[in-house]
């Protein structure tokens, strides 16, 4: 078991490791220069001045020698400074990584909210229009983009019933009403995303389990149906479901980029692409960063759950 927690460990450094490396040459590669964007296009500077302010933002030099020096200051907590606020890129994460995490907690709740009773619906009716049904309305949500379920449901609910704020944000600790008004829009924006994926696979896993032994064992018994599922096939179905949920995490705090700027989250998303238009690239490094670390240890930590809660997994690893 120690050992395959160590190497589960091992890879996720290797896959944090590759993805700095990845999105620092990607960085590097798209046309735009920060120093320029810093400066105004009507800004004239003459070229000793523009080498000594790109000296100064590190932007010199070997691109591996960059990416050394860089790699080693974040190591030590150190991600660098804005090129345009001067503003550490810590303190420029620390401010915004709340409402990040918050809005992202609120979509994986929303999402399981959502995502299980409907598997369980479909479960419960194997060979009915109900399953059929659900089948194909999760096909068409993984179908839909993140920004096509936000504009609907902008329209529905702030033009359309001028139910609920389009924009904007509060912080919890100042007024907790106005708060999560202000996050359910795009809260339930993510959970619609990801509730199609969490709603197949556990569906496709409940399903698969109505052939097992221990449930035509419990039907022989004369079990209700509703116990059958529920204490029967949802309760085994759930511990592969926790490796997709850790997954499902993941995604969301991807699509969080496009939801934040959207609905004027000011989170980690709104900082990324503020960052990316003004090729302010040291604070896009540290927020990338954050987010893959984030995701990596989210499965991570849901993986060493999986194996713990999996009788089959602990015998594998004690026979290993």
């Amino acid at each position: 078991m120690a050992r395959a927690v160590l190497s589960r460990i091992g890879w996720s450094l290797v896959i944090v490791l590759a993805s700095t490396v990845l999105v620092f040459v990607i960085l590097r590669v798209l046309p735009g220069d920060p120093v320029l964007a810093r400066l105004g296009a009507s800004t004239q500077v003459d070229h000793a001045t523009l080498q000594h302010l790109r000296e100064q933002a590190g932007l010199t030099g070997p691109l591996y020698q960059q990416y050394f020096t860089w790699l080693f200051h974040a190591l030590g907590g150190n991600l660098g400074s804005s090129y345009f606020s001067q503003q550490p890129v810590t303190d420029l994460i620390v401010a915004r990584l709340p409402v990040t995490l918050e809005v992202t907690a609120i979509a994986v709740l929303f999402t399981l909210i959502i995502s299980i009773p409907l598997a369980v619906w479909a479960a419960a009716r194997p060979n009915s229009p109900v399953n059929r049904i659900i089948g194909l309305a999760t096909s068409v949500g993984m179908a839909v983009p993140v920004f096509i379920i936000g504009i609907v449901l902008i329209l529905f609910f702030s033009l359309g019933l001028h139910a609920l704020p389009a924009r904007g944000y509060v912080a919890f600790s100042v007024d907790p009403a106005q708060n999560l008004t202000l996050m359910f829009l795009p809260a339930l924006t993510l959970a619609l995303v990801a509730s199609p994926q969490l709603a197949r696979f556990l569906r496709a896993s409940m399903l698969d389990l109505w052939q097992a032994d221990f449930v035509r064992t419990a039907e022989g018994k004369g079990a209700p149906n509703r116990v059958v599922v529920v204490r029967h096939i949802l309760r085994n179905a759930l511990v592969p479901f926790l490796t997709r949920l850790g997954v499902i995490v993941g995604y969301t705090l991807g699509g969080v980029v496009v939801v934040e700027y959207m609905f004027g989250l000011p989170g980690l998303g709104s900082l990324a692409i503020d960052s990316a238009n003004k090729r302010d690239y040291a604070v896009l490094q540290g927020v990338v960063l954050v987010i893959v670390v984030l995701f990596i240890l989210t499965t991570l930590v849901v993986d060493l759950v999986h194996r713990l809660v999996d009788p089959r997994l602990r015998k594998e690893a004690a026979r290993g």
